[in-house]
């Protein structure tokens, strides 16, 4: 019971937080960003808590909607997943996306999370992802790494829009 109170409790407190919408990019080529993308750095999430790496495969199921599957790689290579969707929120950029993941908790109180993409460079092999309440946060690439200076511009750029970067915890591919 104690449980539920907590969670009925973070859950209100999520919901009623209006968080102002971060910047995005100005246009997303959503058939050019699904695919696997490896999160590099990210802020920690209760998901991720004992992942050594992370990855993320999403695939478009229909105009607007994009499958998600995350998934959290352990020490000695076991893994974990969770699945979800993805509906574009700004149909004008693709930028702004609604985030459902299809688990008890998600179900029972109708969480979603918003995925704002953030900084994406031109051939979409870097991205730097977070939401609005700058709690979440992903710096990923198509590979397993990304060159130093790009790591740290992303990095930068994330600091500048107010997010916690020293929280970061870097991915061991």
């Amino acid at each position: 019971m104690k449980t539920l109170l907590v969670m009925v409790a973070f859950v209100s407190q999520t919901l009623c937080f209006a968080a102002k919408q971060l910047p995005t990019v100005s246009q997303v080529e959503v058939e050019r960003y699904v695919g696997k993308w490896n999160a590099v750095a990210a802020l920690p999430q209760r998901f991720t808590k004992k992942c050594i790496a992370q990855t993320a495969d999403y695939e478009l199921i229909g105009e607007g909607t994009v499958s998600v599957l995350n998934t959290c790689i352990k020490k000695h290579g076991k893994t974990k997943t969770i699945e979800g969707k993805a509906v574009v929120k700004n149909k004008l950029t693709n930028a702004s996306l609604e985030v459902t993941f299809d688990n008890f908790w998600t179900k029972l109180f109708r969480v979603k999370g918003d995925y704002q993409i953030l900084k994406l460079d031109e051939n979409y092999e870097y991205v730097l992802v977070g939401s609005n309440n700058k709690k979440s946060l992903w710096i990923m690439s198509r590979e397993t790494s990304m060159p130093a200076e790009v790591f740290q511009e992303y990095v930068d750029y994330a600091k500048t829009l107010g997010f916690e970067t020293s929280e970061l915890v870097i991915s061991k591919f």
